[in-house]
């Protein structure tokens, strides 16, 4: 995490080299697709000053806020890296159209993407409330459902095996799934080519391994103990199928 959020720290940082008083009527949104005599009107030095600034804020503060969190809180770090940045850009639509005096249209422009900032940040924090916590393992007459993000279920007859284990396998890669703070869930790809499915606190031990028709699934809860959870579900196997 600490890397991903370095990376976007330089990324951000960089912007706010990049964009000159010379290239900014080719690269600069908003400011390149207007008018010559629309730009005239523009104090472009202190937009460009404004600009400069909150990038090199943003990268700082956000590098120093995953940082900080993440030896508290992985899973607050990990949101915070993911919102932060979002919220950041809707207080910037809003100075930079104060300090660019911009047209109506442009004005409606900055608007319609702050709505949409908000729309996606308040998705994100209402997801939050599901992806940051164990999933639920229920079982039912017949089937094995595990519920929230990316969930599934198992009928009786796909499961054959089940049990405690103390690791995971080495992960190569999220194939589709949530894979932020301590917590991964859905589908993933191991190191040695399998697909296997990870509904896991990875910080927690131990994980109840269920084989079935559909790959190994790894599962293990914040609250609840595992060992329970596995003897509930042998005796749930062993009933008439």
């Amino acid at each position: 995490m600490l890397i991903t959020a370095t990376i976007l720290s330089l990324v951000f940082g960089a912007i706010g080299f990049i964009v000159t008083k010379s290239n900014a009527q080719y690269i600069l949104a908003g400011y390149n697709t207007i008018a010559e005599q629309d730009r005239q009107a523009i104090d472009i030095d202190s937009y460009l000053k404004f600009f400069k600034r909150f990038h090199l804020v943003l990268a700082f503060s956000l590098i120093g806020g995953v940082w900080l969190l993440s030896l508290i809180n992985n899973n607050w770090a990990s949101l915070f890296m993911t919102v932060y940045p979002l919220g950041a850009y809707l207080y910037f639509l809003i100075k930079g159209t104060s300090i660019q005096k911009g047209s109506i249209q442009q004005k409606s422009g900055v608007y319609l993407g702050g709505s949409i900032l908000v729309i996606v940040i308040t998705v994100l924090l209402i997801s939050s409330l599901s992806d940051y916590k164990s999933s639920e393992l229920k079982l039912n007459g017949q089937t094995l459902e595990i519920t929230g993000s990316y969930g599934f279920t198992l009928n009786k007859p796909e499961i054959y095996q089940q049990g405690l284990v103390d690791q995971l396998p080495l992960i190569a890669y999220k194939a589709n799934g949530f894979a932020a703070g301590d917590y991964a869930k859905g589908r993933f790809k191991t190191k040695d080519g399998r697909t296997i499915w990870l509904f896991v606190n990875k910080k927690s031990r131990p994980f109840l391994l269920i084989k079935s028709t559909k790959g190994d699934i790894y599962y293990n809860h914040d609250e609840l103990s595992l060992q329970v959870i596995s003897q509930n579900i042998a005796r749930w196997l062993k009933t008439e199928r």
